[in-house]
């Protein structure tokens, strides 16, 4: 409650007077007068109504005029909004991934950051529940229903305009996008309407007891496609294997069929037993000596986690930074998709929410890798930098001796800058680390410091060629941090460009993904040298 009120009251010392650039501002013209009242009342403002979009108020005062959080206050008088131009009923439906516990997790942070609370109702129906956002003098806020069905059922509930937010643990596909063009929504991957919100890894998990510690994407193929059934097959005890998956209309599915069945000519057996639920996938796999399964990094639970070994040798474990980089192969984002004919302003107010620092330690304590940004040294690449040497790959020792030198005593931070296949266009997901690297640099957080923006290639393409490509690639992206940085912050902090080719892989060049994870633009910070 203190919070509330100490928010308003900061909202009316440091408003923005708007009077020069509102016409008509002040009360030389008659408007309805109302009253905001924080939403524990010890604070309130009166004033003319000037404006109401659904989430601000803009009121006339003395003061000048003034623009209020319509989520933190409440409004009397005749003509205040009614209560539905808050969006007080919405919903929500797509991913079990998501919406199983974190977005349940993500809506009461929310609440709480209004200093309401939070009620969760279960619904009548499996995977459905309405969660109810209280203000501390009991009015409801907004009710939110959560329909947790799958990513396949997401987009769908979209162009029906019978959800708000779609969850996906995918992308958006050209089919979907057409459903919604049809339905009158645009096209979302335009960078608009789509927003990553967390990072989760696909995991193979086993028993406890099971002494096999790493599958290749070429086994785990075979064995949910059906073709190896026994464990001593690939390296374990001679036992039958129980192979369990989710249901075919989960966003896991998809990406488990793009990344590893698919590619290698498989689809699911009919043998394989599935599942609804993460959580029930992950406890009958620890239960069953025999079991393996697919699952989400956030439902490991009482199982095993299993690396994962690429067909060209490199072997890979869900890590927080090896997810944040992506370069684990299985790798996944968490998206939410808004509809722009019906949002409200508590839905585009949680998506803000959902994507803000506050948010970061809800997504982790859920489980999930957050987009907030980690850090290691040089020696945490020992794995990578040994395959480059021992590969059969074109290698350069004067070139990998540069980069060490360079790299010695940085630290290496978890943003992994990629670029939209067949352009020199950064992703989505680049393109909103850009971002936030470069609000890191504004707020001085490397003053004093160096940051070394370091390309790499795949190994298409002659080797000497390639470094100057990396070194374009890196000076792509400095172009993109300077516009959103300002020239004032990076003068104050040293970015400079560094490129190496196709040196130290962390994927297989023999794959389509392999090249694309290869195709990377890291981010170094030291100390400046003298």
């Amino acid at each position: 409650m203190k919070k509330t009120m100490m928010r308003l009251a900061a909202t009316v010392a440091a408003v923005t007077c708007l009077a020069a650039s509102l016409p008509g501002a002040g009360f030389a013209q008659q408007r309805p007068v109302v009253t905001l009242k924080s939403l524990d009342g010890f604070t309130q403002l009166r004033g003319e109504l000037v404006d109401f979009d659904g989430s601000t108020y803009t009121i006339s005062t003395p003061l000048g005029t003034l623009q209020v959080d319509a989520l933190q206050v409440r409004c009397e008088g005749d003509q205040c909004p009614k209560d539905e131009m808050f969006g007080a009923a919405f919903a929500i439906a797509g991913s079990n991934t998501i919406g199983d516990a974190l977005m349940p997790a993500l809506i009461e942070g929310y609440a709480f950051s209004m200093d309401a609370d939070m009620e969760n109702e279960l619904g009548a129906v499996e995977n459905e529940s309405v969660l109810r956002i209280k203000s501390p003098d009991g009015r409801e806020m907004a009710a939110i229903d959560v329909k947790a069905h799958g990513s396949n059922n997401a987009f769908q509930a979209l162009a029906d305009n019978a959800a708000s937010i779609a969850m996906s643990s995918r992308v958006a596909r050209d089919a979907e996008v057409a459903a919604l063009a049809a339905a009158g929504i645009p096209d979302p991957r335009d960078g608009v309407g789509e927003h990553i919100v967390a990072l989760d890894a696909l995991t193979i998990v086993v028993h406890p007891d099971n002494p096999v510690q790493s599958l290749s994407t070429e086994d785990i193929a075979a064995i949910f496609g059906g073709d190896v059934t026994n464990w001593s097959e690939v390296g374990g005890p001679d036992m039958p294997i129980n192979v369990n998956a989710l249901g075919d209309d989960s966003g896991t599915m998809d990406t488990f069929n793009l990344l590893v069945l698919r590619p290698s000519g498989y689809a699911v057996a009919p043998s394989v037993r599935r599942f609804d639920d993460n959580a029930a996938l992950s406890d009958a796999v620890s239960s069953d000596p025999a079991g393996i399964g697919i699952t989400s990094l956030a439902y490991t639970r009482a199982a095993r986690v299993l690396a994962v070994r690429q067909e060209c040798g490199i072997v890979s474990s869900p890590t927080s930074f090896s997810i944040k980089t992506e370069e684990y192969p299985l790798v996944r984002r968490l998206y939410l998709y808004e509809n722009p004919k019906n949002l409200p302003a508590h839905a585009r107010n949680l998506i803000r929410f959902a994507q803000s620092d506050d948010a970061q330690p809800i997504i982790e304590e859920s489980g999930f890798v957050s987009l907030s940004t980690e850090s290691r040294k040089l020696a945490d690449e020992g794995e990578r930098i040994l395959y480059s040497i021992a590969s059969d790959e074109e290698f350069s020792l004067p070139l990998m001796r540069e980069m060490i030198a360079e790299l010695r005593d940085a630290q290496r931070l978890s943003f992994a800058f990629r670029f939209t296949p067949g352009s020199s266009r950064l992703d989505p997901k680049s393109l909103a680390d850009v971002k936030r690297l470069a609000e890191m640099i504004a707020r001085g957080e490397f003053a004093g410091r160096e940051v070394l923006l370091v390309g790499f290639t795949d190994a298409i393409g002659q080797f000497d060629l390639n470094r100057g490509l990396a070194v374009r690639r890196a000076q792509g992206v400095l172009d993109e941090i300077a516009l959103a940085a300002g020239p004032a912050a990076l003068a104050t902090t040293r970015v400079t460009v560094q490129g190496f080719g196709e040196l130290t892989p962390v994927g297989c060049n023999e794959t389509f993904q392999g090249r694309f994870a290869n195709r990377r633009v890291e981010v170094w910070v030291r100390d400046q040298r003298g």
